[in-house]
């Protein structure tokens, strides 16, 4: 984990109702521009910055 990362996970969680956990998904899928499989409904609050493919039928 580098700095970079660390930084853009803080910013994310500053910016949007998602756990640090989680921002520090949507921050490397982010940089690697990998799609983020889950069924975690706090990733609807970050579709705009990663593609989101949503397990189960929740999403469809």
């Amino acid at each position: 984990m580098d700095r970079t990362l660390i930084l853009d996970a803080a910013h994310l969680k500053a910016k949007y109702p998602i756990s640090y956990a989680d921002a520090f998904v949507v921050a490397l899928a982010s940089r690697e521009g990998a799609v983020i499989l889950t069924g975690n409904p706090e990733f609807e609050t970050v579709p705009d910055i990663v593609r989101i493919e949503w397990l189960g039928n929740n999403h469809l």
